[in-house]
């Protein structure tokens, strides 16, 4: 199975590879070679959540072969008077998604819903608000900082979406960002629009590549404070 990759570089030559044909699941790496030999893995973590999840997934990993289709190297820029990062907008991103591909990235999503929120009820107001050391966020400050990354990616499509009011607590927050992305995605099949925001190109297709990953880097973060990972 051909794997496509778009590889994206960071000062300081840190790497991001994105699996192009898998929404959200990337692997890191201080060089291109390290990162490639991580994604395997990545690929089959993620082959195993959708197998918990669903007994009917759309695809089967067997026999990979990674192709490095595309390098983006990141920038810096400068937007309202802020340092600003322009991320990768890969070839790839401009083809627009199918309806299956908007069926699954929703499947995705919502199964992230579930484990984000996933045993916060039975923690304790402490725990939850508490900044570990050498942590930037507390579990309820990572749930306030995606709701409202999510609101801004959306808007950087150009997605008319309201700004979550400050007093919101995090979960309504978190619950109010899901209900504005599902609503978006769920128009997002065929749409080919490319949209420029502070000199960083949008498309539906990078929309979903980078939500997906968003909800996945920060479910990782609470399962970390949570003692999981």
């Amino acid at each position: 199975m051909l794997i496509r990759v778009g590889m994206e570089k960071y000062p300081g030559n840190n790497f991001t590879a994105w699996a192009l044909d898998f929404p959200g699941c990337v692997a890191y790496g201080t060089d291109e070679a390290e990162t490639l030999l991580t994604l395997p893995r990545k690929l089959l973590e993620f082959d195993y959540w959708v197998r918990l999840h669903t007994d009917d997934p759309w695809f089967e990993l067997d026999s990979m072969d990674f192709h490095v289709d595309e390098t983006f190297v990141v920038s810096q820029t400068n937007c309202q008077g802020m340092e600003y990062e322009v991320n990768a907008f890969f070839k790839d991103d401009q083809r627009p998604l199918s309806e299956a591909e908007v069926s699954q990235a929703l499947q995705v999503i919502g199964w992230q819903q579930d484990e984000l929120l996933a045993g916060i009820e039975f923690v304790g107001e402490e725990q939850l608000n508490r900044v570990e050391t050498g942590q930037r966020w507390s579990i309820m400050g990572i749930l306030r900082q995606l709701a409202n990354a999510e609101v801004r990616y959306l808007q950087n499509f150009g997605v008319e979406t309201s700004q979550i009011p400050r007093d919101t607590d995090p979960i309504s927050a978190i619950n109010q960002s899901f209900e504005a992305v599902i609503e978006a995605l769920s128009d997002l099949a065929g749409d080919s629009r490319v949209v420029d925001f502070a000199q960083e190109s949008w498309s539906a297709r990078k929309l979903v590549r980078r939500l997906l990953w968003l909800r996945r880097d920060h479910i990782d973060q609470v399962r970390q404070l949570f003692g999981i990972i």
